[in-house]
């Protein structure tokens, strides 16, 4: 019986994995088109542009462009990545909500941008990267000319966007996903007054002012870095 159920399972992650496969080449032959920008988030186009101008949402970048509003904070003490007890995971996600909260205020709401690489429109757009094109309102492309030399070519990433309630129940899966490094979003205001940007360790914050940056430092300083460029 137990070889019975075992052979089962096996045929049944073969076809799986054709059925996969299949799409796959289905998609590389009759190539991968993408989806036209939704234009019901012109507006969050517009603030981005206007607070962040041609900054990509992803931690390095707002990190590296917009310093004078930046800083990092930790999700662990002593810069630990990832939570081995429940302790940790739950002093990881209130840090999480802690600082958010704090750069939301009143807000109970927000926006989240997703962004992915493995697409662009070409042959072969990953399956996780057409799932999301066919789940999520399309927003726009971003390209940092910044990061082209003479070997490589700009970075060039899709971002998809969508709302949430700004409650735990709604945020704690997006904060696990940064925390397991599975996705690389930002979270955000329709004005874009501030950006939440977390990852594997904690937040990259963009704060709405120089001001604002330094409270939340004095506020949260415990869980800054030690290092001096405060990563």
């Amino acid at each position: 019986m137990r070889h019975t159920i075992a052979r089962v399972e096996h045929l049944l992650g073969t076809v799986r994995f054709l059925l996969g496969r299949g799409e796959e080449v289905v998609a590389g032959v009759l190539g991968f088109r993408m989806p036209e920008p939704d234009p019901s988030w012109v507006e969050l186009g517009n603030a981005w542009e206007l607070r962040a101008g041609r900054v990509i949402p992803a931690s390095w970048s707002l990190r590296e462009h917009l310093a004078e509003r930046w800083v990092r904070f930790h999700s662990l003490p002593d810069s630990k990545r990832d939570a081995d007890t429940e302790e940790e995971e739950r002093m990881l996600l209130d840090r999480h909500h802690h600082v958010h909260a704090a750069l939301r205020g009143s807000s109970d709401e927000v926006v989240v941008v997703l962004l992915r690489w493995d697409g662009q429109g070409r042959f072969h757009a990953s399956r996780e990267f057409r799932r999301i094109a066919r789940a999520w309102p399309f927003w726009r492309t971003f390209v940092d000319e910044t990061t082209a030399d003479g070997e490589d070519a700009a970075i060039t990433a899709s971002a998809f966007v969508g709302r949430l309630p700004a409650t735990r129940a709604a945020l704690d899966p997006w904060f696990r996903r940064a925390a397991d490094d599975a996705d690389v979003f930002v979270i955000t205001g329709d004005t874009v007054d501030w950006v939440y940007a977390p990852y594997d360790g904690g937040a990259d914050v963009i704060a709405p002012t120089a001001k604002a940056r330094d409270a939340l430092r004095a506020t949260y300083r415990a869980w800054l870095s030690p290092r001096p460029e405060g990563l």
